[in-house]
C-alpha cells in the first residue's frame, strides 16, 4: 500500500511542481508532517495504519520531484553531478532516519517513536523549506526591481 501512495504522490507532486516548486514543498511537508503525527497517534488501529502507510508513502514522494526540481534549477552548469548528489542525499537521508528510529526504539522511547522522529525531522525540513523559499522569493523581487530601473529610462524632454 505505501508503493500506490508512492506513485500516486509522485505523479500529482510533479505536476504541482511544474505550477510552484516551493509552495508544493511547503504544503506537501506541511501534510507530511500532520501525516506522520497522526500515524503516531492512531497506530494501535489497523485501518487507520493502513491508511496512514498509503498518505506516508503519497506525501513522502510528493516531495521528490520538487526537490529534484529545485537542486536541478541552482546547479543548471552541473546537472549530472547536482542530480547524483542529490539522489545520494535521499540515501542518507534513508539511512539516518533508519539509525535514528534504532536509537529511539533502543532508548526505550517504544515502537511508534521513529514515526515521531520522522516527524520532528520533516518539521526541520519544512523550516529549512520557509526560509529558502523566502530568501528565492526576495531575490527574485530584488531582480525584478533591479531590472525594472535599468528597463525603465528616464523621460525624455524635446524643446522646441
Amino acid at each position: 500500500v505505501f508503493g500506490v501512495g508512492l506513485f500516486i504522490g509522485n505523479t500529482i507532486g510533479g505536476k504541482a511542481a511544474d505550477r510552484n516548486v516551493d509552495r508544493t514543498l511547503i504544503v506537501v511537508l506541511s501534510v507530511l508532517v500532520v501525516v506522520l503525527v497522526g500515524f503516531a497517534l492512531t497506530a494501535g488501529n489497523q485501518v487507520l495504519t493502513v491508511a496512514s502507510i498509503v498518505l506516508m508513502g503519497g506525501f513522502g514522494f510528493a516531495a521528490v520531484p520538487g526537490l529534484q526540481m529545485r537542486v536541478m534549477k541552482y546547479a543548471a552548469s552541473a546537472p549530472t553531478l547536482a542530480s547524483g548528489a542529490n539522489i545520494g542525499a535521499f540515501n542518507v537521508g534513508n539511512a539516518l532516519g533508519a539509525w535514528l528510529g534504532g536509537v529511539t526504539i533502543t532508548a526505550g522511547l517504544g515502537y511508534t517513536s521513529p514515526i515521531w522522529a520522522g516527524a520532528g525531522i520533516t518539521l526541520l525540513g519544512l523550516a529549512v523549506m520557509i526560509i529558502a523559499a523566502a530568501g528565492t522569493k526576495r531575490a527574485a523581487q530584488q531582480a525584478s526591481s533591479s531590472a525594472g530601473e535599468r528597463v525603465a529610462p528616464e523621460p525624455v524632454t524635446v524643446l522646441h
